[in-house]
């Protein structure tokens, strides 16, 4: 029977490429949208480990290039400064530093190694008071504290995602992170997962944090000022906050953004992708459908004597039905099967690191429902039409 369809397929295949072509982009596009919508919903689901509700960024000096990048740090003192005026306020329930915030769209990255082995991880840089702005929970050890100038090591903090892929089982706590040119890094603390970017994160960001003191000389002070509010401060409180700490630094330029407006931005940023790829996707199925109905409906209409034979010799109505929709089913097979080919390469080209083998998987089992339920719906009339002739409208068929 198969072998019979293929060369009905086979003996219109001009008519049956441009809807098999059609079909094929159609599954790359659905399950990109499909996908991508999976992975969006499960990232929305997922908490962000820290809270972003009434967090305020003051970007001091106009920006990451404005400080030293190595020795210490010209603006030392003058970023202190503003960080204790910030704490003045009855306002400001809590206040640290970050070079790279949540959510701002900067990202440092970078390679480690333990055991002989590496791996990928975000970075930061933040002062003592980052995880009370943040509200960061430690899930064992302990964050930062002015104790730790004292120490002949540097301490970091690493989310449970980059303690459990660095040392598995084992107890990270004061493990030793590396070693660069005499510095030793311990670990004091695990954080939750620490999805940087918001709830649209890349699974598994492997975030870890570099403790930077503001008394002992380490290299640059990172110049992004988060302040937590207190719940219900008047939005008047941005501007009185402004105007103090420039009347106390009016050397030095500053921008004050909220966390919750750049989580909105940033949302928008990454839902706007697949907002337009389900018109594309919606637009390929509707021509898909109106052209596999009208290729079949053709068809159907030129083999009237054909299957008229077949209604002739005892073939009934529900076979010939079947028969068109078989032909439907395996042009589709033909198309997606190529686009199975195409969309199986995607993980060696690391697709894992941005969605989990789980989201894909069910990319490509929904992508599969929704073509071949397109296809076998669009052949449901022109199959109707089929089983509806009869051998006297056969002979008369010219």
């Amino acid at each position: 029977m198969i072998r019979h369809l293929l060369k009905l397929v086979w003996h219109r295949k001009r008519a049956n490429a441009l809807v098999a072509v059609e079909i094929f982009f159609s599954f790359l596009v659905i399950f990109a949208v499909v996908t991508g919508g999976i992975a969006l919903f499960s990232g929305w689901r997922q908490p962000l480990g820290y809270e972003w509700k009434n967090v305020w960024m003051i970007s001091i000096g106009g920006g990451p290039d404005d400080v030293m990048a190595t020795g210490d740090d010209p603006m030392r003192e003058t970023i202190a400064r503003v960080l204790q005026e910030a704490k003045t306020f009855p306002q400001v329930a809590g206040a640290g530093l970050s070079s790279m915030p949540p959510l701002s769209g900067m990202i440092s990255e970078g390679v480690w190694s333990v055991g002989g082995r590496r791996f990928n991880l975000t970075r930061d840089e933040v002062t003592d008071g980052f995880a009370g702005a943040l509200q960061l929970k430690v899930l064992r050890g302990r964050w930062f504290n002015a104790g730790d100038d004292a120490l002949d090591y540097r301490p970091v903090v690493v989310d449970s995602d980059l303690a459990e892929a660095m040392f598995g089982s084992a107890d990270p706590i004061g493990q030793k992170f590396d070693e660069t040119e005499g510095l030793v890094y311990r670990v004091v603390g695990i954080v939750p997962p620490y999805r940087k970017s918001g709830e649209f994160s890349a699974p598994h960001v492997n975030m870890v944090f570099f403790r930077k003191s503001l008394t002992k000389v380490n290299g640059h002070i990172p110049n992004h000022l988060l302040v937590r509010v207190r719940p219900g401060t008047p939005a008047e409180f941005e501007a009185q906050l402004m105007d103090h700490l420039h009347r106390v630094m009016p050397d030095v330029s500053m921008d004050m953004r909220r966390l919750d407006q750049m989580r909105d931005s940033a949302n928008r940023v990454r839902t706007t992708p697949i907002a337009v790829g389900g018109i594309i996707a919606l637009f390929l199925i509707s021509m898909v459908a109106l052209g596999l109905t009208g290729v079949l409906w053709q068809n159907v209409t030129r083999r009237t004597r054909e299957l008229g034979l077949r209604r002739a010799v005892g073939a009934s109505a529900t076979g010939v039905r079947r028969q068109v929709l078989a032909e439907v089913a395996l042009l589709a097979t033909l198309a997606v099967i190529v686009g199975l080919v195409v969309v199986l390469q995607l993980p060696l080209l690391g697709v894992f690191a941005v969605f989990t083998p789980p989201v894909f998987t069910t990319g490509i089992i929904v992508a599969l429902v929704v073509i071949y339920g397109i296809t076998l719906a669009s052949g449901l009339y022109p199959s109707w039409l089929a089983s509806r002739l009869t051998p006297a409208e056969a002979l008369r068929y010219e």
